[in-house]
């Protein structure tokens, strides 16, 4: 008899004649979900990297969203970028913006570029299905602004299945 590793033998059942098994640690339920950050005094004229500059890991996980929300102030732009690398000694950082897949905005055919925000308001969803990367992380620039104060909310979700 097969015997899933995911799974345990509970009990023989008469009635149906089968062994009933349950999922242990279900693929489905394994997941982290993260707030990188919340802030309404965003400066101009920044880069930032969430959730640090030496990125965040994968750690066994395949599937990446990141839920975000800019405003941007007076005659600022704010950008976001995905990063990754497989590098953890001395990363080259690589911009994977446009391999994933923009949730917010299907009619676009999907396909993600870099996300801004000008002088107004964008919240978004991407998603970056078998991201086979060791690290990733976000990236944002605050540009052209002189002292305009944006709000930035970045919320990350890493899952195995």
């Amino acid at each position: 008899m097969f015997i899933n590793p995911q799974a345990d033998s509970k009990a023989y059942v008469s009635g149906t004649n089968l062994f009933r098994q349950q999922e242990t640690n279900p693929l489905s339920a394994q997941y982290v979900s993260e707030l990188l950050v919340s802030t309404a005094n965003y400066a101009a004229n920044t880069t930032t990297y969430y959730p640090s500059a030496a990125g965040a890991a994968m750690a066994g996980y395949k599937d990446l969203s990141i839920d975000g929300f800019m405003t941007a102030g007076a005659l600022n732009t704010m950008t976001m970028t995905m990063e990754a690398t497989s590098d953890d000694v001395t990363p080259y950082w690589h911009d994977i913006t446009r391999s994933g897949y923009l949730q917010t905005n299907p009619g676009a055919g999907g396909a993600a570029s870099y996300v801004t925000a000008i002088a107004g308001t964008i919240d978004y969803i991407l998603d970056w299905d078998d991201l086979n990367d060791k690290l990733y992380r976000v990236k944002i620039v605050s540009s052209n602004g002189g002292a305009a104060v944006s709000t930035l909310r970045l919320y990350s979700r890493r899952k195995a299945l």
